[in-house]
């Protein structure tokens, strides 16, 4: 352990610089006389495949002479399309395509881009990686999959929606390009890298690959770089499949010398990638599991029979890397996920102490990073140290100790979707903590209260409240104390989101999970959780008044030069519907149908929401409301006449 914070130690003084860790590229033999016809294909098909979001085809052979833009040249490792290249050329057929590629990713257009890699790399291979280079191309891959990567984070982000509509795909025929379009072409496009498709129609994915992709007599003479090994394991990652991940983690290790020579050919990158699907360094990845209170689970594994090839990767196995030195804060976040989700708290506590000086009371103890550090903290990494503590069951101390780390680290950096990111976690983690059930509350009590009987576990309450043995009202006051912690911890964080919001913008998961805690009906009061009903909408009504854009819009119709507007507005309607509907049947439960009908015209959004919730109302729900008031007559008639034969019995005594 003290070789760990020597290393650490020896982190706090590194140079701000970094080490270059460039994949090299792998030489291709020279292309047939059929390359120029190839390649005369490619463009042709390149400028037929572009959506309606990039110009024409008479457009884009204009843009084509230009040059690429500075701020490409300056940002971007082209290591093929050299500006003195391009400069000297004389409009060839090769540098056209150049530049329509390196044109394509300045304008974020990945969907076409990806489409001309991949037929491109079908029809002629060599011939593209010779006018790209193999490092360009494994550039341009990894790009992409940074794209699909946002793509499958907007997935997700829509989820609480679809599970408000009861929806449950993201109606993909209605999308032009989706994740796992960009998945699969990335996927061809490798599998075109290593194969000749001309002679078979073999596929990195194949059953007979998994052991080795070399084995097969139609190879290009091309290999998988460092690079191409990177992107497929974050490709994998990207979407949750750690298993296929772990799989070009092993094949990358059998080519570069084995278990015991491969650590000398890992890049930083590639060890933050090891570190999160091999050592619990991503807690997306996490499984979670119940608790004696909680019945939250969450398994992303779940029928993927995956097994970690490496599951005790720890930090021994790096520290004496000579990359070292050059990992960063991203990673540094990684590894404190790691000493989180193997439960090593203490471990964690005094590892973050030694790099950034604040021990386990949330307080400086040792020196304070300079702004200018690559590892002074931003919001990411807060978000991963809170993760990590409560995630071992240390909620509350979570919430303490990063409110101070922040106030002692008080410029970090923080982007919007960080902040968003950020608080979606401690919603998530304050649900996940406090959360319960009644009947796993009495268990819980019953064990703490060493109560012994008969078949414990299959008793009800209301058997047991005929039990003199039995600490009836201790058990409402736990239950109690209980509901009262999950409302207080719930309002506080959601007082907080409104302060915050505006650096973060709306959250689909934030209000559809306070949209569901409503729904518990845990608020000590009936007006009180009325009113928070209220109180919700009024947000929401306001919310949609802020983003929403009538479908008549100038800057609503398609094909006049404007980015298209944002779709928040109808997320929001979706869960102000939902919420609407809640607040109705809440007061059909407390029978107080009469209130329904106002409740609806006063609340609408518009005519079509009245009518759709009329309808709804007239057709799924009055009728259980009506039964059930006319069931709460009958026991009120029942206990009238229960009341009058006590009367009776005891004037018959006098």
């Amino acid at each position: 352990m003290s070789g760990i914070f020597r290393a650490n130690k020896h982190v706090i003084t590194l140079s701000k610089s970094l080490r270059s860790y460039s994949s090299i590229a792998v030489g291709v033999e020279d292309i047939s006389s059929q390359h120029t016809n190839s390649t005369e294909s490619v463009v042709v098909a390149s400028t037929t495949t572009k959506s309606s979001t990039t110009p024409n085809s008479s457009t884009i052979q204009q843009i084509l002479k230009n040059l690429p833009s500075a701020k490409l040249t300056e940002s971007y490792r082209l290591s093929s399309v050299l500006l003195s290249d391009i400069h000297s050329s004389n409009n060839s057929r090769d540098d056209q395509i150049r530049q329509e590629l390196v044109l394509l990713r300045d304008q974020r257009d990945y969907p076409n881009l990806i489409k001309i890699l991949e037929v491109w790399s079908s029809k002629d291979i060599k011939g593209m990686m010779k006018v790209l280079g193999h490092e360009t191309v494994s550039n341009y891959l990894g790009e992409i999959i940074s794209f699909g990567h946002l793509s499958i984070f907007r997935h997700y982000n829509l989820t609480p929606i679809l599970n408000s509509i009861k929806v449950h795909s993201s109606s993909r025929s209605k999308r032009k390009f989706t994740p796992h379009d960009i998945t699969k072409s990335i996927r061809n496009i490798y599998s075109n890298i290593l194969y000749d498709t001309n002679k078979s129609r073999e596929h990195i994915y194949d059953r007979e690959k998994r052991k080795d992709i070399y084995a097969s007599g139609n190879l290009t003479g091309s290999k998988l770089s460092v690079s191409d090994f990177e992107n497929l394991i974050r490709l994998e990652l990207s979407n949750f499949k750690v298993d296929l991940a772990s799989r070009w983690f092993k094949l990358f290790r059998k080519y570069q010398g084995g278990d015991e020579s491969y650590k000398s050919k890992m890049t930083p990158e590639l060890w933050k990638l090891v570190f999160r699907m091999e050592a619990g360094g991503d807690n997306k990845l996490w499984i979670i599991k119940p608790t004696e209170l909680s019945n939250i689970s969450y398994n992303p594994m779940y029928r993927r029979g995956y097994i970690g090839q490496h599951v005790n990767f720890s930090i021994q196995d790096i520290q004496d890397s000579s990359v070292w030195s050059d990992l960063d804060l991203e990673f540094h976040g990684c590894i404190v996920q790691h000493f989180g989700y193997n439960g090593k708290i203490d471990i964690l506590k005094k590892y973050v102490e030694t790099i950034w000086g604040i021990n386990s009371k949330g307080q400086l103890s040792g020196t304070k990073l300079s702004k200018f550090d690559r590892l002074y903290p931003d919001l990411k990494f807060l978000s991963s140290l809170f993760v990590s503590l409560a995630y071992n069951g240390e909620f509350y101390y979570a919430i303490k100790y990063v409110n101070n780390f922040q106030k002692i680290y008080d410029e970090m950096d923080n982007t919007q979707l960080a902040n968003k990111n950020f608080w979606e976690r401690v919603f998530h983690w304050a649900n996940i903590s406090t959360s319960f059930t009644e009947e796993n509350a009495l268990k819980y009590f019953l064990k703490q209260s060493n109560y012994i009987g008969e078949g414990v576990e299959s008793l009800t309450l209301q058997e047991l409240t005929n039990d003199v043995d039995f600490d009836y009202e201790g058990y409402l006051q736990f239950l109690n104390k209980l509901k009262v912690e999950r409302c207080d911890i719930f309002n506080q964080i959601w007082q907080i989101i409104h302060q915050e919001e505006e650096n973060f913008g709306f959250s689909n998961y934030i209000y559809k999970l306070y949209l569901n805690f409503l729904k518990e009906h845990i608020i000590p009061t009936e007006v009180e959780t009325e009113q928070k009903y209220y109180d919700y909408l009024s947000i929401l009504l306001k919310k949609y008044q802020l983003y929403h854009v009538d479908a008549k819009s100038f800057t609503k119709r398609g094909n006049l030069g404007f980015f298209p507007t944002n779709d928040i507005d109808k997320s929001i309607r979706v869960l102000y519907t939902d919420a609407l509907r809640a607040l109705i049947d809440y007061k059909g439960e407390q029978l107080k149908i009469g209130h329904i009908e106002p409740l609806i015209n006063e609340w609408s959004l518009d005519n079509e929401m009245r009518l759709e919730l009329e309808d709804w109302v007239a057709n799924d729900r009055i009728k259980y409301y009506k039964e059930k008031l006319e069931t709460r007559r009958e026991q009120f008639m029942n206990n009238l006449r229960s009341d009058d034969n006590d009367n009776d019995s005891f004037l018959d005594l006098m």
